[in-house]
């Protein structure tokens, strides 16, 4: 067996990132995936009315996650038990106010949420899914 070097870990800095991620990292239910497209289509309503009034939350970086989050939702079904919680963390800390660094304080802010996902997907091997973090940072 080969075992590759992971490329994106969760990041160590602020340290309380990895805390609040793994703490979002539970199983979902078919009414708790409707739930959060739900959200997600809301939350990204609030991404793009924070981005044309005060301009500072990086709207294609927040697309791109949204997209991911998407697929993610999609993908819930097919994944192997023991990864599903990943999947459901990864977007729960997408949608959290309580991730560690507000999304909109900073034009960076989501910089943390892009490096959950990517962790997120190499974890589930949809290495072809990854953003792009150093295009946005």
């Amino acid at each position: 067996m080969i075992f590759s070097r992971k490329k994106h870990k969760l990041p160590k800095f602020p340290d309380y990132i990895a805390p609040a991620f793994r703490n979002m990292c539970s199983p979902l239910s078919e009414e708790d995936i409707d739930k959060l497209r739900v959200q997600l289509y809301n939350y990204m309503g609030e991404v793009e009315e924070e981005y044309r009034s005060e301009g500072m939350v990086d709207l294609d970086l927040a697309r791109e996650i949204a997209q991911r989050c998407s697929l993610l939702l999609d993908e819930y079904p097919n994944l192997p038990e023991m990864k599903k919680p990943l999947a459901a963390g990864g977007v729960k800390y997408f949608l959290s106010d309580g991730d560690g660094i507000c999304d909109f304080s900073f034009a960076s802010g989501l910089l943390d949420d892009a490096q959950v996902i990517n962790h997120v997907l190499e974890e589930l091997a949809l290495d072809d899914k990854f953003i792009q973090v150093s295009k946005y940072s």
